[in-house]
């Protein structure tokens, strides 16, 4: 009976150190995920303005070669 309830408790600290190490790995996962998705909304806010700068310099060129306005 002793060696069984050993056997239990060494199997409970193993799921016990796997669950904290999993825990720890997500929280991590969590926060490298939230750093990836700021920088891709500042990507993307930095592709929309140079979009918004070329649509803006093209409206501007002139429709035909040697044609003004």
């Amino acid at each position: 009976m002793d060696k069984e309830l050993e056997q239990l408790f060494d199997r409970t600290r193993r799921l016990m150190e796997i669950s904290r190490r999993l825990a720890e790995e997500n929280a991590s996962l969590r926060t490298k995920l939230e750093q990836a998705q700021r920088v891709q909304g500042e990507l993307q806010a930095r592709m929309d303005e140079a979009r918004s700068r070329v649509e803006t310099a093209l409206s501007r060129l002139p429709l035909h070669a040697g044609e003004e306005g």
